[in-house]
């Protein structure tokens, strides 16, 4: 559209045709009052408190529903104004409780502000006010809903947003509510952005509760690191405590939402299971030591066992995808300066032959622009919300949908198709489809493929493709340990060539980016995770690793860890017996928000962040712990003053990612295949000792669902125990495959 020009209390300003006018107000910083509008938001022109004077109109407008027009001259603090605002603010006010040195809302509250400039003293209503009992919909939002004044923020962010109709008003008049609709209260994944839409106390964070005001808290910029997607966020923090987490905006990450996990899992670094002092093992019992003692005890283990045998090459490191770049990058460099790449971070991986390789080519706002997206083995409105909400953004747009997963999931956008297919049927479904793709374009047709007899389904999958101007392929985390994994990736490689579309690999969270880029993989004389433990190295440093939330074959993990020449190190953020079990030392290290450092998010941008809060008294970010051994082991090239200097360091390096030239392997297998899907709030140990995160459903998750032809023949029925996991029984899975969704430790091989 083209500028145009509006005169907007006296002064000239441009806007565009059909923009709405509180934009060009917000725009130009003139102050209007609101409470229903949000830039994010669908326009409601509800609460009216925006009203302002349009030249030609017969009575006062709201801005966030009037469209610029040319010549349009706009007055937004005369007395007609003024009066219109008063007036609204003394009917808003007329129900209100008069409770504000009570409410959590108090000090950033909107109607707190706005009362200030536009409201009385004195009160002209007599009668008895409005009370509105309130219910519990679930353990992250707290409602008080005598404090609603009805924006409907809560409701469009549930319908628009959420995309989930959860929130709804009930009633007429005085009697209108706003309230859920179900029992079961609000159950989405992105639940907790109702609580800073909320312009008044009605809903805040019940884990907040009656803790602190606003000015009494320090506010500090921070990454949120649970998934791929690095959300920026502001942690608040009061006497070296993080206290409530908020979304930071960034349009071009996560605009200005953030999940439920983001915002609510920093309630896990309370939690009683925190490891706080170093501890070694001397006769098989833990005694708690100083920081000196602990590393000196730890140098003299590494050293002994490999170092002086000349055995460098018998040490191993493993560390959790969560841990930061610049930890990844220290520990890498220590294991090759003494001579070591036995060095892995996939330790949920069975198979590290046959491993996703596939380039993630599209940035995250660009999402939403696509007009056609395949999506294989995912389900991300839990597992990526943020790239969740994007999806949802495209397909709002008009963007086509496909899905080929091994069991139906509930998407909160409309699909095209959801394809329920056999894991070890998807690369034949995936072969079908770039045979067509293939002869459509008149190119040759590999032998692999040659004798494919394409479906109907795979027709129309080839099609829209085709069709598409702007389409993505999105590979996601339930492929990881697919038989297949490999000709999966190299098919979607091809299959994106041929039709001219972007790919997003989301099948490794967290840091496993950052992973990548340090070259925190084994090199051409090193083993990986799972060879590590097969031969049974004299020496390991594990890194924030749980072995019953982390490894593929967790039993398997232990006991190779276990064994009794073996000398390993761990550093925890929180207790876990079974690290206890083979530790012969405990470092305790900074979780979340406690260290400095570095996340890569999906499309490769390298986010660094601050401590939020210093570290219990006796817990170390864990780089400073990785510089220090490093120094007592006397190697080169550590001398560290801060993560910055680590992360200088990184970034003068370049690295490369291994593709992959494995044989293409599309033959249909009848094997019972076993997909391990963590709870969302189960990915990393903060999450999982946050408990309001824990009470929802959404972290409840804890069965392995089949179909009845799948539980024939593993002779299992409902409610039984599989790998000691519940069984559920449901029709919507796909025949040889067992999904299990658990918040639980596993046990036995998945």
């Amino acid at each position: 559209m083209a500028d145009i020009e509006i005169e907007i209390d006296g002064n000239l300003v441009s806007a565009k045709a059909g923009e709405m006018l509180i934009a060009v107000t917000d725009r130009e910083g003139i102050s209007v009052p609101r409470f229903c509008y949000h830039k994010k938001l669908s326009v409601a022109a509800n609460c009216r408190m925006c009203l302002v004077d349009v030249e030609g109109a017969p009575k006062p407008q709201p801005a966030c529903s009037t469209p610029i027009n040319e010549g349009m001259k706009v007055h937004t603090n005369n007395e007609k104004v003024k009066a219109s605002q008063k007036a609204v603010m003394e009917f808003l006010l007329i129900n209100h409780p008069l409770d504000c040195p009570i409410c959590d809302q108090g000090g950033e509250c909107e109607l707190q502000d706005v009362a200030m400039d536009y409201g009385s003293d004195v009160s002209r209503f007599s009668e008895g006010k409005r009370v509105v009992v309130d219910g519990d919909i679930g353990p992250l939002i707290q409602t008080d809903m005598t404090r609603c004044i009805h924006c409907t923020r809560c409701v469009r962010f549930g319908a628009e947003i959420g995309g989930i109709m959860e929130m709804g008003g009930t009633g007429r008049g005085e009697d209108l509510k706003i309230e859920p609709f179900l029992a079961e209260g609000i159950q989405s994944e992105l639940s907790g952005n109702m609580i800073d839409v909320c312009p008044v106390g009605a809903l805040t964070s019940k884990p907040f509760r009656y803790e602190l005001r606003t000015w009494q808290m320090n506010s500090v910029s921070n990454i949120a690191r649970h998934d791929l997607t690095g959300s920026n966020i502001v942690t608040q923090t009061y006497k070296g405590r993080v206290k409530r987490i908020v979304a930071k905006d960034n349009d071009s990450v996560n605009e200005t939402w953030i999940s439920d996990r983001d915002r609510f899992s920093y309630e896990g670094l309370a939690h009683e299971n925190r490891l706080l002092s170093p501890q070694i093992k001397v006769k098989g019992e833990w005694r708690e030591v100083s920081w000196d003692e602990a590393l000196e005890f730890a140098m003299r283990g590494l050293t002994d066992k490999v170092l002086n045998t000349g055995e460098a090459n018998k040490l191993g490191a493993l560390a959790s995808n969560t841990a930061t770049l610049e930890e990844f990058h220290l520990l890498q460099k220590l294991l090759r300066e003494v001579g070591s790449e036995n060095i892995d971070y996939r330790l949920n991986i069975k198979d590290l032959e046959n491993t996703v390789t596939l380039e993630s080519n599209i940035k995250l706002a660009g999402l939403e622009g696509v007009d056609h997206v395949l999506i294989i083995g995912s389900n991300p409105r839990l597992e990526q919300p943020m790239i969740n909400h994007r999806l949802r953004k495209a397909s709002l747009s008009g963007a086509s949908i496909d899905v080929i997963n091994v069991m139906a999931f509930d998407f909160n956008y409309q699909l095209n198709s959801e394809n329920i297919v056999t894991p070890n049927q998807i690369a034949f479904m995936l072969a079908e489809v770039l045979k067509l793709i293939l002869q459509a374009s008149n190119a040759e047709i590999p032998e692999a493929l040659s004798k494919i007899e394409a479906s109907d389904t795979a027709k129309q999958l080839a099609d829209r493709l085709l069709d598409a101007d702007n389409s993505v392929i999105i590979l996601g985390e339930h492929m990881v340990n697919n038989p297949q994994a490999s000709s999966i990736a190299q098919l979607i490689n091809e299959i994106a060539q041929q039709t001219n579309s972007t790919t997003l690999n989301i099948s490794a969270t967290a840091n496993s980016m950052a992973g990548d880029l340090t070259e925190f993989v084994p090199g051409k004389k090193g083993l990986d995770a799972n060879a590590m433990l097969a031969t049974g190295l004299k020496a390991y440093i594990l890194l924030d690793v749980y072995p019953h939330f982390d490894f593929h074959h967790p039993a398997q993990a232990i006991k190779a860890l276990s064994k009794k020449d073996a000398f390993v190190i761990s550093m925890n953020s929180f207790k876990d017996e079974a690290v206890a079990q083979y530790s012969d030392v405990m470092l305790p290290i900074a979780s979340f928000y406690e260290t400095s450092g570095s996340h890569i998010n999906i499309e490769g941008k390298v986010q660094s962040f601050c401590a939020s809060v210093s570290a219990p008294s006796d817990v170390k970010p864990a780089w400073k712990v990785l510089k220090v051994l490093a120094d007592l082991l006397q190697l080169p090239g550590f001398h560290f003053a801060n993560s910055m200097q680590v992360t200088s360091e990184i970034s003068n390096q370049g690295h490369k990612q291994n593709v992959s030239n494995k044989k293409l392997d599309i033959k249909v297998k009848r094997s019972v295949n076993v997909i391990w899907q963590k709870s969302p709030y189960a990915v990393d140990a903060l999450s999982r000792h946050a408990s309001a995160l824990q009470a929802t459903k959404i972290g409840q998750m804890h069965s392995a669902s089949m179909n009845k032809a799948t539980a024939k023949k593993l002779e299992v029925a409902e409610n039984d125990n599989y790998l000691g996991v519940p069984v559920s029984i449901r029709e919507s899975v796909a025949n040889n495959c067992v999904f299990v969704n658990t918040n639980k430790p596993i046990r036995g091989e998945l």
